[in-house]
């Protein structure tokens, strides 16, 4: 039935006009962070942060390139351990999920409830670190900030569910054809399980992308030093000089104003800079499969 016809003339208008509200009250917040980093730190504490500044200056910008070594390499860092903790992420994750949702697995409910029991209960901080550190022997290692996030149970869940969707009849075809289930995994459901490959990755991209924690318990090493660790210590940096300039002879009573805020909202900015221009690649599978993976099974 074309229910086309039922629809008033000003409704495509009035759509437009809501999305693109929506759209601008999401927008404004960013605009606001982008332009408060290149306000000058004087002007945000006389007027606050402003959309449109009086002054723009790179204070903030030069202050984190100039005064902090090892920015570029930190970016190279972090880089390396989104993409390659992804892709294995990915992989691994699809792996499990596409066995838990086989029903000719024998063991799939004991290993169901093996991930399932993760999401409840966890050794605690002090054993997950001794094991780590001292049997794994990921101190100072690259993949010390890979490995500890590896899997997630609720993207195993939420990948099952998409692969149980699947129909049986296409496994079973490759398996009359003579292929194994590994060939079957690669060949035939990875490539239409296209929606939820594009959701878990950038779940996991995210993560790996905005991960300080794990540099803070395992390197030490100023080579191995990620983007979010890096301007974290850059941001604790600055407050300790800022709380310690107290006083006569102090920063403030010379008149010197440190660009605090500035830094956080240009930290902000550099942060967020290029993993945000990932999501329009991925944003046609992006619903389609948070939906179809949540609903499903």
């Amino acid at each position: 039935m074309n229910t086309h016809k039922y629809e008033h003339p000003l409704f495509p208008v009035v759509n437009y006009m809501l999305l693109t509200l929506f759209a601008a009250l999401a927008l404004i917040p960013f605009l606001i962070v982008l332009s408060g980093s290149f306000m000058d730190e004087k002007e945000i504490i006389l007027h606050g942060i402003r959309l449109i500044p009086e002054h723009y200056t790179f204070n903030a910008y030069q202050y984190i390139f100039q005064q902090n070594t090892g920015l570029f390499r930190s970016y190279g860092v972090t880089i390396f351990v989104t993409v390659v903790g992804t892709a294995v992420s990915v992989l691994v994750t699809g792996a499990l999920s596409y066995v838990i949702s086989v029903k000719q697995v024998k063991l799939r409910d004991a290993l169901s409830f093996f991930v399932y029991f993760t999401m409840l209960f966890n050794g605690g901080m002090i054993p997950w670190y001794i094991l780590c550190v001292k049997y794994l022997q990921m101190k100072n290692s690259i993949w010390a900030l890979i490995l500890p996030m590896l899997v997630n149970p609720f993207y195993i869940f939420l990948m099952r569910s998409y692969f149980k969707g699947i129909p049986e009849a296409l496994r079973e075809s490759g398996i009359i054809d003579g292929a194994g289930e590994m060939r079957v995994f690669l060949r035939i459901i990875l490539p239409i399980s296209a929606p939820i490959l594009a959701t878990i990755s950038l779940f996991y991209m995210l993560a790996y992308w905005n991960d300080f924690y794990l540099a803070l318990f395992f390197v030490d090493k100023a080579e191995l030093i990620p983007l979010q660790y890096h301007l974290y210590r850059i941001l604790s940096t600055l407050n300790y000089i800022a709380s310690a300039t107290t006083g006569e002879g102090s920063a403030v009573a010379q008149n010197i104003i440190l660009p605090s805020e500035s830094v956080r909202l240009a930290t902000t900015i550099l942060t967020i800079g290029p993993i945000i221009f990932v999501y329009p690649f991925i944003q046609k599978h992006f619903i389609k499969g948070i939906t179809i993976g949540a609903v499903k099974g």
